[in-house]
């Protein structure tokens, strides 16, 4: 997909009620979910880039969740690739870089996400915002606890402060900041953000299993001795499956999940690409709602799900 088409396919949103005066939670906005199939590098990043260099007060909230078709390493906005020289496999990667600061991601066996918020017309905001961070990282605690997992915020930092001025890891993965995903001592997800006059976009990243790149840092599926098997054999009785069919073709894919929860959505398939994509939309949707309150329009959702 060129990004001329999905410019063009997102330019037909920009249109939502004026919120002048309103707080986020006021008056529903216009919220837009984009599934887009594996880009280059640089098509990902140009594509967040339009949406919020063109982003204004009338345009929709976006939540977009893509792949990459080469595994590509991104750098935060305040990295060097120079520095990337240091950890091995690195510089062979394509490279972009991220209008979001934080680590760099090798972007091969994760799943990532972006979210644009514009700015109202008041222009209040300033800065990051945490409550954001927390919204969307507490709904992945919060899902995959409910699949068993010992999902937690990590509440530690290797940041540098004025009183503690070191050097954090080049990765994203490596580091950690107190909003963090982690199960056990392993981060499975991170977030980066960047802030403009036109609105606040966030990026973030949920690690499926490890690059061959980066084998010291696992994800879910090295994690999964701890799924619990109980949710496993209920995952797969016949009659829970054909009870999320009915739903999903009475209501749609999203509606059926967000009525019944995400549990069997991954113990049904617990490495499936598509499993994890719907997941991850889940528990975006589930985090904006506690601080925007978004219509939502699901465009080019993948309706194959792994139940049909």
């Amino acid at each position: 997909m060129s990004l001329p088409s999905v410019l063009t396919k997102f330019s037909v949103l920009q249109k939502g009620a004026p919120l002048d005066g309103a707080s986020l939670q006021g008056i529903p906005r216009e919220g837009v979910v984009l599934i887009d199939p594996p880009l280059s590098g640089e098509t990902n990043m140009a594509i967040d880039e339009a949406l919020l260099r063109d982003a204004t007060p009338e345009s929709p909230v976006v939540l977009r969740v893509y792949r990459w078709e080469q595994p590509t390493l991104s750098l935060g906005h305040f990295q060097s690739w120079d520095d990337c020289r240091a950890v091995p496999g690195l510089s062979d990667l394509p490279w972009v870089r991220r209008k979001t600061g934080g680590g760099a991601i090798v972007h091969d066996q994760e799943i990532t996400y972006s979210i644009l918020i514009p700015e109202t017309r008041n222009k209040s905001s300033k800065g990051h915002s945490e409550l954001l961070y927390r919204a969307i990282h507490g709904s992945a605690v919060e899902n995959l606890q409910r699949l068993g997992w010992d999902a937690k915020l990590s509440e530690t930092c290797t940041c540098s402060t004025a009183t503690n001025q070191k050097e954090e890891p080049f990765l994203c993965f490596s580091r950690r900041s107190p909003v963090d995903l982690i199960i056990g001592t392993d981060k499975i997800m991170g977030s980066a953000q960047r802030r403009t006059s036109a609105g606040l976009l966030q990026h973030g990243s949920l690690l499926i299993r490890h690059s061959p790149t980066t084998p010291e840092l696992i994800g879910l599926s090295e994690l999964i001795t701890q799924f619990p098997s109980k949710l496993v054999q209920e995952g797969f009785r016949d009659d829970s499956v054909g009870s999320y069919n009915k739903d999903m073709r009475e209501k749609g894919l999203h509606d059926a999940l967000m009525d019944r929860g995400c549990e069997r959505v991954i113990a049904k398939a617990p490495f499936d690409q598509t499993a994890w994509v719907n997941f991850l939309i889940l528990v975006l949707k589930k985090g904006l709602s506690q601080i925007v309150n978004c219509r939502w329009q699901d465009r080019n959702l993948d309706e194959h799900s792994v139940f049909m």
